[in-house]
């Protein structure tokens, strides 16, 4: 996956992996894992989901960031091809 690939992504299905296509998200991971510009577009879509709860939904956003990070954890100790 490329930068713009993975900005498409975030504009079309927002900062939760979960929502997007398994082998779209499998490539965003792995892309978040090896790229410090990916993780920058990461947190800004993740900063505008986050606006978009209602502000006394801290827990929601909370999971979401936590599940967010946990799926990323797995993809840095993959071994590189």
């Amino acid at each position: 996956m490329t930068l713009p690939e993975l900005k498409d992504g975030l504009e079309t299905y927002g900062a939760d992996l979960k929502r997007w296509p398994a082998a779209l998200a499998e490539a965003a991971l792995d892309l978040l894992a090896a790229s410090p510009e990916a993780q920058d577009l990461f947190a800004a879509a993740t900063a505008e989901d986050m606006a978009l709860f209602p502000k006394n939904d801290g827990e929601a956003v909370s999971r979401l960031t936590e599940r967010t990070l946990d799926a990323v954890a797995p993809a840095r100790r993959r071994p590189k091809p």
